[in-house]
């Protein structure tokens, strides 16, 4: 016997909260490539820094998914 109520799915996501981390992932590049073009010293550790937050957070994904 079918129910009348519709199967349930899964509540969507606001576009926001889905580009959330992407948008900050790219304003992080983008600043760390300003910096690294534009400084010396700190702003070149700082860029660095910046830069290597999405390739770290890469790998991660990668062995999580494993």
């Amino acid at each position: 016997m079918r129910s009348s109520r519709p199967a349930s799915r899964p509540a969507r996501a606001s576009i926001a909260r889905v580009m959330a981390i992407p948008t900050l992932l790219v304003l992080g590049s983008i600043s760390g490539l300003v910096l690294g073009l534009t400084g010396d010293g700190l702003p070149d550790l700082l860029a660095w820094g910046l830069l290597s937050i999405p390739i770290i957070l890469s790998m991660i994904a990668f062995v999580r998914r494993g």
